[in-house]
């Protein structure tokens, strides 16, 4: 018995290596109170670290060091080289205590008069904690340092920096992910596939979903509660996708068979693809009666599943490689199969009635 293979092609534009590396992160390591923080300088002292407990009111995720600065007009630098052609993106966790300009800015040494190049420049007003992103798509040429900073308009505003990151990152871009597990399905049974798809550039998509049709018909999917082919992601959210699809019934068992599911945003700048392998297997089923109206549900599934049908017999569990693991005389046209103590994966359903010896039908264990 083949075991599914998980194949994962990304084809981008641009170098996938540096996608979501982070050059920058916080202010979390080794500083002091009343110091500079580690790995900047700045002018007379204008920006200092300091220390707060976890139970103020900010939105950043992780750690307690922060920066600030009082002066009227306060640098602070760090030596980082931007490479021309990257992009890169910019977020900063910031609040005053009034009205206050925070900038970031890049050039080529720890001197106002070398920075060239604005990144951001937002205004810092108010009393929780503001996230401030954006994303630079073309950097100039001798960007070996960034600055960050404050301007306080002579109001005696204080500004302080909670959180600051650096990565670079694509303004469209996205990752897939297989996770369904072990499959095996038999021609003319519906079975279910299941990946991610990670939203991983600065902007919001529209990833439309298309699964090929050469082993495989009648498709449905759907992600985070929604059905369709087309899903609108956020930055850096994650849409949890399930496709159902059913085996062709004329594939003969033995044929190495494949689900492609191609995915693409409106900018054709970004694709990506999952294949899902599956081996057919033989049916066994009485050919004196057509297939009776059998129903298993829910599917995929968590804790049990229906298997539901007139003068039900019997209703056997198996896994992929044909081991019995249970089996359950039905009283009744239902009958509920216990899975709650199953490993999340890809099982198999035997159902006998009076008129057939074997109906199989595949289920997924979420």
């Amino acid at each position: 018995m083949k075991k599914l293979i998980l194949t994962l092609i990304i084809a981008l534009t641009a170098p996938f290596a540096f996608a979501g590396d982070i050059l920058i992160e916080g202010f979390e390591y080794g500083n002091q109170d009343l110091v500079c923080p580690v790995g900047w300088t700045s002018d007379d002292g204008a920006w200092l670290s300091g220390y707060l407990e976890k139970d103020h009111h900010r939105l950043p995720h992780s750690g307690n060091w922060y920066a600030f600065s009082n002066a009227d007009d306060s640098w602070m630098y760090m030596q980082l080289y931007l490479i021309s052609g990257l992009q890169y993106r910019f977020n900063v966790w910031a609040i005053a205590d009034g009205s206050c300009q925070l900038e970031i800015w890049a050039g080529s040494s720890p001197a106002t008069a070398d920075m060239h190049t604005l990144l951001l420049s937002t205004t810092i007003d108010g009393d929780a904690y503001q996230k401030v992103s954006n994303y630079v798509e073309t950097i100039p040429s001798n960007c070996n340092y960034i600055a960050i900073r404050a301007l306080t308009n002579g109001n005696a505003t204080c500004l302080t920096i909670d959180d600051i990151e650096v990565d670079m990152v694509e303004q469209y871009q996205f990752e897939a992910e297989p996770i369904t597990g072990d499959s095996a399905m038999y021609p003319g049974t519906q079975g279910s596939f299941r990946y991610r798809v990670h939203n991983i550039g600065f902007d919001a998509l529209d990833i439309s979903m298309h699964p090929s049709n050469e082993f495989f018909t009648g498709f449905t999917c759907s992600a985070n509660g929604t059905t369709g082919m087309t899903f609108h992601t956020e930055p850096d959210e994650v849409l949890e996708v399930t496709i159902t699809a059913t085996l062709r019934p004329e594939v003969e068992p033995g044929t190495v068979c494949w689900l492609d599911v191609n995915m693409t945003i409106p900018c054709n700048c970004n694709t990506a693809m999952v294949t899902f392998w599956v081996t057919p297997m033989e049916l066994e089923q009485a050919s004196e009666n057509a297939a009776p109206e059998i129903s298993v549900y829910p599917n995929p599934a968590a804790d049990y599943v229906v298997v539901e049908a007139e003068d039900l017999l019997e209703v056997v569990l198996s896994d992929t490689k044909g081991r019995t693991l249970g089996s359950t005389a039905a009283k009744g046209p239902k009958t509920y199969i216990n899975l709650s103590n199953l490993k999340s994966g890809v099982y198999l359903i035997s159902a006998k009635t009076r008129s057939t010896s074997s109906f199989v039908k595949s289920i997924l264990k979420m």
